[in-house]
């Protein structure tokens, strides 16, 4: 489980608790058979949760592919970049000559 998916469980964690409390028991059959409409929206907006938290999860698998490569990318600059051992040799031998 990846951090943004703890953050995700946690909040819907402390949802269930708040309608464990606040909703009475039935609640759910009651609204089937008195309001039909109120149930489809009550399904709806549980597909539509599900799928912004697919939606996250996807996000961040692309955020943490591309905070891996940014990294690549920085390791291949300092690599490219780095001065050779007789560059480096160079450059200690003329401070301490001086």
């Amino acid at each position: 489980m990846n951090a943004v998916d703890v953050v995700l469980q946690d909040e819907l964690e402390r949802l269930m608790d708040r309608l464990s409390a606040g909703v009475p028991v039935g609640s759910l059959e009651a609204t089937t058979v008195g309001n039909p409409t109120l149930r489809m929206r009550l399904d709806d907006m549980e597909v539509s949760l599900a799928s912004a938290r697919a939606a996250l999860l996807e996000d961040y698998g692309r955020w943490r592919r591309a905070l891996d490569d940014l990294e690549n990318i920085w390791a291949l600059t300092a690599w490219a970049g780095a001065p050779s051992a007789s560059e480096q040799a160079a450059e200690y031998a003329a401070p301490r000559a001086a």
